[in-house]
């Protein structure tokens, strides 16, 4: 049967292992926050830069709609007097 000295011994022991384990968990911890955070900041670069593209887009197709190309002539028309539509709304409102 062990002693008390010997059961307090791997105890001690035991609370020591524990609590190496508690630190390396700290500091992978650490290290994932840091890593999610970097992720995180790419991720709002990409959408930015997704954001301008799907912009420079929109413009090179009104563009190349206005220089007399058929495929976009509809979207133009329809976007132009949606415009018109809200000019007049903003007219009506001053009068």
């Amino acid at each position: 049967m062990p002693t008390l000295t010997s059961q307090i011994s791997e105890i001690e022991l035991r609370i020591k292992r524990l609590i190496e384990e508690n630190t390396r968990l700290k500091a992978q911890m650490k290290d994932q926050e840091q890593r999610v955070l970097s992720l995180e900041k790419d991720q709002k670069a990409l959408m930015e830069s997704l954001k301008a593209s799907e912009d420079r887009n929109v413009a090179l197709k009104t563009a190349n709609a206005m220089l007399g190309s058929d495929d976009y002539k509809t979207k133009t028309k329809l976007k132009i007097n949606a415009l018109i539509r809200e000019i007049d709304q903003c007219i009506t409102q001053l009068t």
